[in-house]
């Protein structure tokens, strides 16, 4: 009499059947640790997280104070004529000149605002960063008239272009510029839209 013969046909769908389910159970187990993480994260960051931007000043009467200051100079500055409206190189240089005087003016009321009314060493830091990233504009628009001056009428297309300094720490300055204003309720210390 032979040995019953065993099926190994069975056997090896039965080591595989097990594999495929340890390999689905493996793949459900490690997606729902990935959804709960998520959840996790977001649940810190709507209940735990802190709320406070860096760039929020204590001194609030500061911003109060620039934010009067900004005002009526913007109005100032908004009134310019725009490229569009000069015929002439000199005429659009005439008037990138009074936009650029008017910011030196806001900028200096920003400086005796922040003389008048911060005294908080953290905003001193902030609002100091925030002047460096003005004077650099200022300096832009400068060497913009200066360019324009030294090229006159022959002066076009891209010599038009008003361009800023490249700062690679940080970003464009004027970004940081108004992200400063926005956060403070500074509405009208924007850098201007003149250019």
């Amino acid at each position: 009499m032979e040995p019953p013969k065993m099926d190994t046909t069975a056997m090896h769908t039965t080591a595989m059947d097990t594999t495929t389910r340890l390999r689905r159970l493996s793949i459900r187990a490690a997606l729902t640790l990935v959804v709960l993480a998520i959840v996790a994260m977001w649940a810190w960051i709507y209940l735990f997280a802190p709320r406070d931007n860096p760039d929020r000043l204590e001194s609030r009467p500061f911003a109060a104070a620039a934010e009067a200051a900004c005002l009526p100079l913007q109005s100032e500055i908004n009134a310019l004529p725009t490229g569009r409206d000069a015929d002439t190189v000199a005429e659009r240089t005439k008037q990138i000149i009074a936009g650029t005087e008017l910011t030196e003016t806001m900028v200096t009321a920003l400086r005796g605002a922040v003389d008048a009314h911060v005294t908080d060493s953290h905003d001193l830091l902030i609002l100091e960063a925030w002047f460096a990233d003005w004077d650099a504009y200022l300096q832009d628009r400068w060497r913009h008239v200066s360019k324009l001056q030294s090229l006159g009428e022959s002066a076009e297309g891209s010599d038009l272009r008003f361009i800023l300094t490249e700062r690679a720490e940080g970003g464009i300055y004027t970004r940081r510029i108004d992200g400063l204003a926005n956060v403070n309720d500074m509405e009208s210390c924007h850098t201007p839209l003149d250019l």
